[in-house]
């Protein structure tokens, strides 16, 4: 008896991916033993610009992708930045998004690489980083937070569109991210959920 459930759930999983609309194939992967599915980078791109193209303050002004990171070009405030990121964590949950994004190569200030350098070495090697955790307080607009390590990014769902608040007002999301070259590997212990979020990010961006 205990294997039935598992069998039906991986039955649900198939017929679902079976049903995928015409030309979605090869934007999503389903591994069932992983329990966890694949984004295509296109896709991620696509979905991110429509969630940070509403924080205020920021302005996505470029995105490449690589096998390792995304290559982000940005205006904050100003100034212009150059992340070299990845998603780590997701959390949809009350109508709102949390981002965690590690950001283990470059972060620079695209008029001034040598003093980035510097204040990047200063921060993640510990020192001043009090200070500098401080700056980035009063530099970032609401919602984004740098810790040297993890930028964290949050702030509420848009009301229409593949990730419409309204399908997280009673519910909630966590998954782990893992950057892959073909594409953003999602995990959640929970999977109707993460395929309700599949369906809904396999819509009209």
């Amino acid at each position: 008896m205990a294997g039935q459930p598992w069998t039906g759930m991986l039955d649900g999983v198939l017929a679902w991916a079976k049903a995928l609309p015409a030309g979605l194939s090869n934007q999503v992967a389903v591994d069932v033993a992983g329990r966890r599915v694949r984004l295509s980078h296109a896709r991620v791109e696509a979905l991110s610009r429509g969630v940070l193209g509403r924080v205020k303050g920021l302005t996505l002004r470029g995105w490449d992708t690589t096998p390792a990171v995304y290559d982000l070009r940005l205006d904050v405030r100003g100034w212009k930045l150059r992340v070299e990121t990845t998603p780590q964590r997701v959390e949809l949950a009350g109508g709102r998004y949390t981002l965690w994004l590690a950001t283990p190569g470059r972060v620079e200030l695209e008029e001034s690489p040598g003093a980035s350098s510097l204040l990047m070495g200063a921060l993640r090697t510990g020192a001043g980083r009090a200070a500098l955790q401080a700056l980035a307080r009063k530099l970032l607009p609401p919602g984004l937070a740098w810790d040297g390590q993890l930028l964290r990014v949050e702030g509420a769902l848009p009301r229409e569109g593949a990730l419409a608040a309204r399908l997280f007002e009673s519910s909630s999301l966590r998954m782990t991210a893992e950057h892959a070259p073909e594409g953003l590997w999602l995990s959640a212990e929970e999977w109707p959920g993460l395929l309700d979020l599949l369906q809904a990010a396999l819509g009209p961006a």
